[in-house]
């Protein structure tokens, strides 16, 4: 039997992301879409009700891009689905990531993330800065995990529905993605970080807030101490 599969995007002020990511997503028809506006000023509901397989749910005011995620991860359980995978909208080519992953999930893999630098063909061309960004939040990550993971903070990832069962979400950052990876490793998920080919470029969540990297180093403090690998057995 097929598995059912939903597909996320994030609607947050960025429609014309939405709408190209929506003609492109209508062509992967084994998997339903899912659209969750964060508080954006436009009326996401009428300007997309023309694609009936599109699903969307509306936060009245801006609660967060890991809201939004929380959010879509509850209705995939919910709806009984079997994966739930997650994809950044601003993405060239927003399907590539997609076969990728779902064979990954197939394979037994509960989490597969799909890095962004990670056999990186244009490398050399991200910024340093950028780049420096990602290996210091990489560190204290594999550290706390023992994953051997380049981008934690990808937003094209895939799960298993029913081994999330467990995990609980707060965070309203990008850094939602690393609570998943932490908590996922404490409840005895499989884990696989795969090279991107979606041609998504690092660096759109740095400017997410103040001191993010900070922030983030903290949030996998805060991660390791609730959810430390050698707690559970």
């Amino acid at each position: 039997m097929p598995k059912k599969i939903l597909i996320l995007i994030v609607s947050d002020n960025n429609m014309e992301c939405i709408k190209n990511a929506v003609m492109e997503l209508d062509n992967v028809d084994y998997a339903d879409l899912l659209i969750v506006d964060d508080g954006s000023d436009y009326d996401i509901m009428s300007l997309l009700g023309k694609h009936k397989k599109v699903k969307c749910i509306r936060h009245e005011f801006e609660q967060g891009y890991g809201a939004c995620i929380d959010t879509a991860l509850n209705y995939a359980r919910d709806m009984e689905y079997d994966y739930f995978i997650t994809l950044d909208c601003e993405t060239r080519n927003i399907t590539n990531d997609i076969p990728e992953i779902v064979k990954n999930l197939d394979y037994g893999y509960d989490i597969v993330s799909c890095s962004r630098i990670l056999e990186n063909y244009n490398y050399e061309k991200i910024d340093k800065d950028i780049l420096s960004f990602y290996e210091t939040i990489a560190a204290p990550f594999n550290e706390e995990t023992g994953l051997d993971f380049t981008d934690p903070l990808s937003g094209n990832k895939g799960f298993n529905v029913q081994a999330t069962e467990h995990i609980v979400l707060t965070e309203v950052t990008h850094g939602i993605h690393i609570q998943l990876l932490i908590q996922g490793v404490f409840y005895g998920c499989s884990i696989i970080e795969i090279p991107s080919d979606s041609c998504l470029e690092p660096g759109k969540e740095i400017n997410e807030r103040d001191n993010l990297l900070d922030y983030f180093i903290a949030l996998i403090t805060t991660e390791k101490f609730l959810f430390n690998k050698g707690t559970i057995n």
